[in-house]
């Protein structure tokens, strides 16, 4: 499914193998199983809509937040689900696990509907990635539900789930996100990735689907802030990296473009501030190393409720798009600064991977 709770499985699987070295975990990706069809109204349609159309992107987002058989768009997914829920299951039943952990809400809910339709034994739990709560996440028969915070279990609580299956443990982050990095180690890594030693630097995460404009946001913060470098990430796509290469000859060694790469955490540690989009993964891997955030382009919807929550929490800057960041205050002063470490500290669960493993093999 999307990157991000693709993300989200792999560090749960990283925390087993950690921890429970002798259990096999195996990691599968239900649009493995989809027709092309349905790969294409849920990931392209949903990228159509997040980059042209947002509003219609929320328009169906906030419709859809409701019990499933009163809606057009339940009816045609329960639909739709037909078409893969055999061939994922085949696969399932195949692999005979003693548990199964979700990290995205389709093969929960077929999961769930094939438990209560076919008195499937199995025990299920879903991880909902988000800061908030869509109907989507809302089932039947499932074990447990784990949750980043009181608003999403009191949102669950309300829509007939039983306390006991509702934890707040946060979302798994890779073990990596998990430690501190001492000022030796990040001076090393500086060295290491050719960042100068003192130089505060924005990291720029912006995802890899391309919403916003990566090449005029690394400007603007350059432009503004004359003491600041940016790191700034261009994920597998080939254009955004070449860009970001151009963009470094125009500032000299202030601008370090970086390829896909699985030491997103060492760059996190060497950052000051990290400009990103407000995903359940991002931020949450954010908030388990204890960084500042502005949130820029928000997509209607999930996004946007992340927003609220991150924003009530008072840790994140908002910038509506890229040009706001050329006169909105995103450089707080000193004891701002240590009251957002503050409500970081207080709010980061970054041993979320670790507790949910232990709940599941303590059932």
């Amino acid at each position: 499914m999307g990157n991000g709770h693709i993300r989200a499985a792999g560090a749960l699987e990283a925390c087993a193998i950690e921890r429970y070295p002798d259990i096999k975990v195996t990691n599968i990706n239900v649009k493995k199983y989809m027709p092309l069809i349905y790969k294409k109204i849920f990931h392209d349609l949903y990228l159509y809509f997040a980059n042209n159309c947002p509003f219609a992107w929320s328009f169906i987002y906030y419709k859809t937040d409701k019990p499933y058989p009163d809606t057009w768009f339940g009816r045609t997914l329960a639909w739709w689900r037909k078409l893969i829920t055999r061939r994922m299951m085949r696969e399932i039943i195949r692999l005979d696990p003693d548990y199964i952990i979700c990290t995205h809400f389709l093969p929960a809910e077929i999961l769930d509907d094939y438990k209560h339709k076919h008195s499937y034994e199995i025990p299920v739990s879903v991880i909902v990635t988000d800061f908030s709560l869509h109907w989507v996440y809302v089932n039947k028969v499932l074990e447990h539900y784990f949750v980043n915070c009181t608003e999403v279990k009191n949102l669950l609580l309300d829509r007939g789930v039983t306390e006991k299956h509702v934890h707040i443990t946060g979302c798994p982050v890779f073990p990596e996100f998990t430690r501190h990095y001492s000022n030796e180690e990040i001076s090393v890594l500086r060295q290491k990735h050719g960042i100068p030693e003192r130089k505060p630097m924005f990291l720029v995460m912006m995802g890899g689907n391309g919403v916003g404009n990566l090449g005029r946001l690394c400007r603007i913060l350059l432009n503004r802030f004359k003491d600041y470098g940016v790191i700034a990430m261009a994920g597998t796509n080939p254009k955004k990296l070449q860009m970001l290469q151009n963009i470094r000859q125009e500032y000299p060694g202030r601008v370090f473009p970086i390829p896909f790469t699985d030491e997103v955490a060492q760059y996190l540690a060497m950052s000051h501030i990290v400009v990103t989009k407000p995903g359940g993964i991002a931020t949450s891997e954010c908030i388990a190393m204890k960084k500042p955030m502005i949130i820029i382009n928000p997509i209607p919807g999930q996004e946007e409720r992340n927003v609220d929550y991150l924003i009530e929490r008072s840790i994140i800057t908002k910038a509506h798009d890229e040009n706001s960041l050329k006169y909105r205050e995103v450089l707080s002063p000193p004891e701002r600064m240590k009251y957002v470490a503050k409500q970081l500290e207080y709010i980061s669960q970054p041993k979320a991977g670790y507790d949910i493993l232990d709940i599941v093999l303590n059932d």
